[in-house]
């Protein structure tokens, strides 16, 4: 199966059964790879093709080696259906998340577990096509070593901060340079499919369809790292708005009293109190007040290197002053969220990220700042809870972004 350029595979087929039979192949795979292991009555009844159809098919699907039988599924009345699942080979996709200042880098199988080992590499995000080689040498390096055939990686899907237009391929803060769009440089250096998609919007997807079971539809993820980043999901779908940047609320100036400015360049802004650049901006003021502390200690031992991380690890070690700065920032961050309580009424609030890891010392005062900000009968049916899929969730973004589009891109360009 080519799901890398089907239009190319599709030019070789005679007549319309052909392409026809190539589509339906497309849908069952599709079914398999979002809901694993099925039967074939149930994915005639969820894709909507005859019965007789969907076995022909599988057979031919596990001929060519992409589907498997994996026992049976239990009986409903008479004879136990086989059931079928791709094969962990059939195809694989590379997650790449990136930071402002690291890319993680992964490759999944069709499965979506770990196929080769994770890189970490540094590298600071700016507009320099320089920087843009680096990360593609990179990531060319690191599928040389997974000696998986490149007709076998279908999709390439990208996690990465700053304001992104994931339909038009653009991220308008960085790697943005020359006149082609970044979307249209990854796809000529690879020769993949791509997908770009926000950080928060693509670790929030991820944890909806791979963190803890759940029945909600209508939630917000909330990611603390150097910043603060939204991701909005309502009836089950990402939510991007009209031009692609909806959730950009950590930029919203709603402390006029603060005279701190933030990096958008205004002041008051809930990302200058409560994110992990405030945070660390807290932590330095509060180790010249006491340079014995163990917050103090930890930064000396660490090089004099100062991250968000070190002050959660501060805190969880008893440092007081790394609780209180932990908490005031919940308290801001909390009375951003009630607002989106008010607007959104969302079902499960997730808050991820590196700062999340100080757990009750984030999520305690959070609580109470909606005890006092919200309207009790908005939040009594939104749940708080800290993400499940802890570092890994920014690569599963890379797969959850590929998950959501890359079937129904391929369907569209065939159909």
């Amino acid at each position: 199966m080519n799901l890398i350029n089907p239009q190319e595979l599709i030019s070789k087929m005679e007549g319309v059964v052909e392409i026809k039979s190539y589509l339906n192949k497309i849908k069952i795979i599709k079914n398999l790879y979002l809901k694993g292991a099925n039967t074939a009555s149930e994915i005639c009844n969820e894709v909507g093709i005859s019965l007789p159809t969907v076995n022909a098919l599988l057979a031919d699907l596990m001929n060519s080696g992409e589907v498997i039988k994996q026992g049976r599924a239990e009986s409903q009345g008479g004879r136990k259906p086989d059931l079928y699942r791709l094969a962990e080979n059939a195809f694989y996709v590379l997650s790449v998340d990136l930071s402002k200042f690291n890319m993680h880098l992964a490759l999944y199988s069709c499965t979506h577990e770990l196929a080769y080992e994770k890189e970490d590499h540094k590298i600071i995000l700016n507009n320099e096509k320089e920087t843009f080689d680096q990360l593609c040498e990179l990531i060319e390096t690191y599928l040389e070593k997974t000696k998986v055939p490149s007709e076998k990686i279908i999709a390439i899907g990208f996690s990465m901060p700053g304001l992104v237009d994931s339909i038009g391929g653009v991220n308008y803060t960085y790697l943005r340079f020359g006149k082609k769009t970044l979307l249209e440089n990854l796809e000529a250096r690879f020769k993949k499919k791509i997908f770009l998609e926000n950080d928060a919007r693509a670790m929030t997807l991820a944890e909806f369809k791979f963190g803890s079971v759940h029945n909600h539809k209508n939630v917000l993820g909330i990611f603390i790292g150097w910043g603060i980043g939204l991701g909005v999901i309502i009836d089950g779908k990402i939510y991007h708005g009209a031009s692609g940047f909806a959730g950009e609320f950590s930029h919203s100036p709603i402390f006029e009293s603060r005279d701190v400015t933030c990096t958008c360049g205004k002041k008051g802004c809930l990302e200058s109190v409560s994110s992990g650049t405030a945070i660390v901006r807290m932590a330095e003021d509060a180790i010249k007040l006491d340079k014995d502390s163990i917050l103090a200690r930890m930064v000396r031992d660490h090089q004099g290197e100062l991250e968000p991380g070190l002050v959660v690890e501060a805190a969880l070690a008893g440092d007081q002053r790394a609780i209180t700065i932990l908490s005031e920032a919940g308290l801001d961050l909390g009375r951003g969220i009630s607002i989106l309580i008010q607007l959104l009424n969302p079902e499960l609030i997730i808050i991820g990220g590196s700062v999340a890891e100080a757990n009750q010392y984030l999520i305690t005062p959070i609580q109470q700042a909606l005890n006092i900000y919200s309207m009790a009968k908005s939040r009594e049916k939104s749940q708080l809870a800290l993400y499940q899929l802890g570092k890994d969730v920014g690569l599963l973004g890379g797969v959850a972004v590929v998950n959501e589009k890359l079937f129904e891109d391929v369907i569209n360009r065939v159909g």
